[in-house]
């Protein structure tokens, strides 16, 4: 499916006006970076890129950062609490090959930054478009990519008239034993349970738990459970969701009325970047228009205001202004305690 999309995507893509001329790289009108930079980047010829967004997703990404730059991409996928551990103790042995690397968890991006992993603050072209909240101040991360998180029914075991139609509904008794859920543990889970919390009901994690819902380590076996009608209700990322839908699964993505909770990927350049003139030229690519344009076509918000939507036929993905976002500093402020009293509720 993703591949698909990004082909779709890529055909729309694929008309902007480039040029790269004396003034830089200009997309469609948009400045994206400077011509000095880009041709450093050039002789550089690549990044090498650690994340924790899909495999497939980031390849939509990566492609149209080298058709538009000609700079080649290298992607290393863990999910967020592996990777994270091993950039710091690749960084602690002084052998990290990463440029750029992005996780799913604020808290973890901070400890980067201490720890002088990500000390190579650089504000891109459109610094003063973006918003506040999704950027550090002095630019030593973004958040280049903002997914979601939504229920999926198998549509065979969950027939029309029972289908829920909020999130205040998969609450009722009807789904008990039906539903499955991800662990609290990573940054994307943190967020849709704070959402579930504040925007819900106060009471929403003890009630859901009341349900006996079966707890995974990650999406990826949820996402195959509820694919094969093991489960009848998920809460995860739409992209696994999608991936099975392509390959021919029963199912059905919904959007709440309650609202949508997303959360930041943030990442930035590393202080050991090999190819830190590439890594910044990829920064200034990813936060414009344009490459915002390149992560909705993976199924993500960009950062940039003006960027597109995610975009899937048949499919309507909420407007921005309808997605509920983090504050970042009560999710540093309260994360250990929050996680702790989930752990409890749910006998994890």
């Amino acid at each position: 499916m993703l591949r698909t999309l990004g082909i779709v995507a890529a055909l729309a893509f694929g008309l902007g006006t480039v040029a790269q001329a004396q003034e830089g790289l200009v997309i469609n009108g948009e400045k994206i970076t400077s011509s000095e930079l880009l041709a450093a980047a050039k002789k550089e010829g690549k990044i090498v890129h650690f994340g924790a967004y899909p495999q497939d997703a980031m390849e939509v990404v990566h492609k149209a950062f080298t058709a538009d730059t000609g700079i080649e991409t290298e992607y290393v996928r863990m999910s967020t609490a592996p990777l994270f551990q091993r950039i710091l103790t690749e960084a602690q042995a002084g052998s990290l090959a990463a440029d750029i690397v992005h996780i799913s968890d604020i808290v973890m991006i901070d400890e980067l930054v201490s720890k002088g992993v990500l000390a190579a603050p650089y504000k891109v072209t459109s610094f003063d478009a973006l918003p506040a909240k999704l950027k550090d101040t002095e630019g030593r991360w973004y958040s280049f990519i903002n997914a979601i998180y939504t229920p999926a029914i198998n549509t065979a075991r969950i027939k029309e008239a029972d289908t829920p139609k909020s999130w205040a509904d998969l609450l009722s008794p009807k789904y008990a034993g039906q539903m499955g859920v991800v662990n609290i543990d990573g940054g994307a889970a943190f967020a849709a349970y704070t959402f579930l919390r504040e925007k819900v009901s106060p009471t929403y994690w003890a009630d859901l738990a009341a349900r006996k819902p079966r707890i995974y380590q990650s999406v990826a076996p949820l996402t195959t459970d509820l694919a094969r009608g093991d489960l009848g209700v998920a809460v995860g990322s739409p992209e696994p969701f999608l991936l099975q839908v392509q390959a021919g699964a029963p199912l059905k993505l919904l959007f709440m009325p309650e609202g949508t909770p997303s959360f930041p990927v943030p990442g930035g350049i590393t202080a050991t970047a090999k190819h830190p003139n590439a890594a910044k030229v990829f920064l200034d690519w990813v936060t414009s228009k344009r490459g915002g344009d390149a992560v909705a076509a993976a199924l993500a918000y960009g950062i940039n205001p003006q960027s597109a939507n995610p975009t899937v036929p048949g499919i309507t993905y909420p407007k921005p202004s309808e997605l509920w976002s983090p504050d970042l500093d009560k999710w540093r402020a309260e994360n250990v305690s929050a996680r702790d009293e989930w752990r409890k509720l749910f006998g994890k």
